[in-house]
């Protein structure tokens, strides 16, 4: 290794252990003599001012009840950053004679408010249990698991994985947070049970097996949230002020992947109750001191850990008031209860005393290679010295090789991504490697082929683009929907690309490029049939369809942030085909429309948390895939019905990345699709030997609508297989090949589209055929460029001339 590169990676090793120190240093030490909601952080804020640089998200913690505190010590900092960094990496490129620097992942793309060509409106829909105070100081996730808790009437779901927890409003006399945890055996299969592959499956909701609550809530409770975050939020239940004043509360941070739900019960008598019903209560020897633990068993034959952390000169104890109800023996102030579901008892006892109070993300790229951690940060103590969470499929795969040493050795099922597995460990350390070397020209994963433009393919290539370039872009672009306007202004650039990159047709590029960037500059003005907003309540940027219809699904339900990344996707995507054309041609394009662009960006996967938008509204990087359900009340919770569109978006900014010279982005959009290849092989697309889907679903090939709480093989839009496949495939582009294996495709279409794509007559035709060149490129130029070929074939975001020449780009020419 060079001294250069030896002394890179001692750079981003020392800072990252020093900025992490520096971040828990700062959040112990700023606390707070008041219990007000008024305290709540500044998202983005520099509270301390490493976390912008780093783009995690602040956290400031305080002492009190409603505060979640930050435990960790330099020592466990240490210990646990260690394995982070590759001293290899430096050395692994695809071009050993190439100097390869760092790339962090998350650097700001832009902390300036949004331009005020959008309009500033507050939201029709304003979140229910969070202050005032909170929405003007917070960034508010839409898309993220705990939307529930703020919608509707707050009495739906969220799903933690592995455990789902909700608002239990008086059923079954009980007022709470209700917790439940189902397995595979529980699953529903439908409509025919026996059939194979069933259409659907689902866990059953509502399973109230445990929950937290006290002797003093009643039906004048509240719930509150605060500290919102991508990972977590902290629940805030409060009896009556009326009754009781305002001192009283139980704080409960929600945490995605955490081994325990943990709540500080303040001023309050601590209550649990079990619509199963409690079969036995068993104190037993405590795991440590101040710690006392029950195990309570239900009738379902569950059990279920109890502990409470009792601070000195406190005491505590359970007891069955009835064989619904678990009182403690009186009032307790500042004690820590944790429960869990008793899988591995001798772990959980290692384990109680710590709990998780919220999650950051971190990542790094040396060339292809890259990392990303999950940093989870902590309150309590306990014997192990680290939390216990639970990791995804996804995240076990792509482990770095020291997580090894941190398994406990059991898993407890999820509800729609098979099994998770027990870690005992206060980081996720994942790496992958990222496709660096796919941009803008066809490219394939099929081993031996290649492009080959023979002069009969150009030949029918230009044909095609002649025809469409003269088109009406305007007619096809400006429409009441950022959704088809998108897709059509991204057919037209990738026409535009052809032209001028493979075609090599100045003539063409010209006119194509003028019309395109003319269409795109309606956009770009924010001068569209509904111009886009930038809504302050949830600080993003939404259609103002809705603002003037008053129907919520409008535009698919865009201005209630439905679907974001599959629109501005498109219009991301068809900017960096612009952009990447104008600087070839020397333009200045990309720096007039930079801002309006990076501005969609922001809104879909803002790299940080500022006060303008939340960090990463779409993707989930514990997911490994992004929600596309926005504000919308659901029961089964976020779902996805289109994987390619989302990998469509990560692409997208990848492109437009490289195009204005932002490397962060650049690897960022390339990570993600890392990581989306991986979730998406495991829970979306599925080939034969997948092991994570029930073995009674795989032969349905792709998920349909994947929820977090069930997986239904259809589509919003209908049931036909063409639509529930083909949504799963489209826009066909570069990076198909890369998320899309030849063997995946092949399995779906001999066993499920091949006598159904001749029968078509619409675009979805054109679609099932393009996406036959991921595995039989040959077969799917023939079908192009035969005389019988019809327009009609073609669907609004697909042209002739992109499936010709992408076809003819990976191997698929015959003549």
């Amino acid at each position: 290794m060079s001294s250069t590169n030896t002394k890179t990676v001692l750079f981003w090793s020392v800072l990252l252990i020093s900025l992490t120190i520096l971040l828990c240093l700062a959040s112990t030490l700023s606390t707070y003599s008041s219990f007000s909601e008024g305290f709540e952080r500044v998202s983005g804020s520099s509270q301390y001012t490493s976390s912008i640089d780093l783009g995690v998200e602040n956290e400031s913690t305080a002492t009190g009840p409603n505060s979640i505190p930050c435990a960790t010590t330099t020592d466990k900092v240490n210990a646990e950053i260690t394995p982070l960094i590759d001293s290899n990496w430096s050395n692994k490129t695809d071009d050993a004679s190439a100097a390869v620097s760092t790339i962090y992942l998350f650097t700001a793309i832009a902390t300036t408010p949004p331009s005020s060509l959008f309009g500033r409106v507050s939201h029709p829909l304003r979140p229910r249990g969070i202050s005032d105070s909170v929405i003007a100081t917070s960034t508010i996730p839409t898309n993220n698991f705990y939307t529930n808790l703020f919608i509707g009437d707050r009495n739906q779901p969220a799903n933690l994985y592995p455990y789902m927890v909700w608002w239990n409003q008086g059923v079954g006399g009980d007022y709470g947070l209700a917790i439940s945890h189902t397995t595979k055996s529980q699953r529903v299969y439908g409509p025919n049970p026996g059939a194979n592959p069933v259409e659907y499956y689902i866990n059953p909701i509502g399973i109230r097996s445990i929950s937290f609550s006290a002797v003093e809530f009643d039906s004048s409770m509240t719930m509150n949230l605060m500290s919102p975050s991508a990972f977590s939020v902290n629940v805030i239940m409060s009896p009556s002020t009326s009754k009781y004043g305002s001192s009283r509360s139980l704080s409960i941070p929600l945490v995605q992947g955490a081994g325990f739900i943990s709540g500080n019960y303040y001023n309050l008598q601590p209550q649990f109750n079990s619509i199963v019903g409690f079969k036995s209560l068993t104190a037993r020897s405590s795991p440590r001191s101040g710690v006392r633990k029950y195990v309570a068993e239900l009738y379902d034959g569950t059990s279920w850990g109890i502990y409470a952390t009792v601070p000195s000169g406190q005491t505590f104890s359970l007891s069955f008031s009835s064989s619904s109800t678990i009182k403690a023996s009186g009032r307790v102030n500042n004690v820590l209860v944790q429960i869990a579901k008793i899988v591995n008892e001798g772990a959980l006892d290692n384990h109680a005393g710590m709990y998780a109070t919220s999650a950051t993300v971190f990542g790094i790229a040396t060339g292809s290679q890259g990392t990303y951690t999950i940093n989870y940060l902590s309150g309590g103590s306990n014997n192990a010295g680290r939390l216990l969470l639970f990791a995804l499929p996804h995240h076990v795969t792509s482990f770095y090789g020291s997580m090894s040493s941190r398994s406990l050795g059991f898993t407890m099922d999820s509800q729609t991504k098979g099994t998770m597995s027990a870690y005992s460990t206060s980081q996720l350390v994942m790496s992958e490697t990222i496709p660096i070397n796919i941009t803008f020209a066809p490219w394939t994963s099929i081993p031996g082929k290649s492009a080959n433009y023979t002069s009969h393919a150009r030949a029918l290539i230009s044909e095609a683009a002649m025809l469409e370039v003269i088109q009406d872009f305007n007619a096809q672009t400006n429409l009441d929907s950022m959704y088809f306007s998108g897709k059509a202004l991204d057919k037209f650039a990738m026409i535009c690309y052809v032209a001028h990159f493979i075609l090599k047709d100045s003539i063409i590029t010209a006119t194509c490029l003028t019309k395109l960037k003319a269409s795109f500059s309606r956009f770009a003005s924010n001068s569209q049939r509904y111009p886009l907003k930038y809504d302050n309540t949830y600080n993003g940027i939404v259609s103002s369809i809705s603002l003037s219809t008053g129907n919520s699904g409008d535009d698919f339900g865009n201005t209630y942030y439905n679907d974001h990344h599959f629109h501005y996707g498109y219009h991301i995507h068809a900017a960096a085909v612009i952009g990447y054309i104008d600087n070839d041609l020397r333009g200045t394009w990309v720096a007039n429309n930079k801002d309006y662009v990076n501005t969609l960006v922001r809104d879909v996967a803002n790299p940080m948390v500022d006060v303008y938008f939340p960090f990463s509204r779409s993707f989930s990087w514990f997911h490994g895939h992004s929600w596309a359900k926005g504000l919308f009340e659901s029961a089964d919770g976020k779902d996805e019905e289109s994987s390619s569109e989302d990998y469509h978006h990560a692409y997208a900014i990848k492109l437009w990345g490289q195009v204005v010279g932002d490397p962060s982005m650049e690897a960022r959009g390339a990570m993600m699709l890392a990581i989306m290849k991986r979730a998406m092989n495991s829970y979306m697309l599925m080939n034969n030997t997948n092991t994570i889907q029930p073995p009674n679903f795989i032969r349905n090939k792709v998920s349909g609508i994947l929820f977090e709480n069930k997986v239904d093989h259809t589509t919003y839009f209908g049931a036909y297989i063409q639509y529930i496949q083909g949504i799963h495939m489209i826009p066909i582009t570069p990076v198909s090949s890369y998320i899309r294996s030849p063997g995946f495709v092949q399995q779906e279409w001999t066993s499920l589209l091949s006598s159904v794509a001749p029968t078509l007559t619409d675009g979805w035709k054109g679609i099932l055929y393009a996406n036959l060149a991921l595995f039989d490129p040959t077969s799917s130029y023939k079908f192009f460029t035969d005389l019988s070929f019809k327009s009609a074939y073609l669907d609004g975001g697909a042209s002739l001339t992109w499936y010709l020449a992408y076809v003819a780009g990976v191997g698929g020419t015959t003549s």
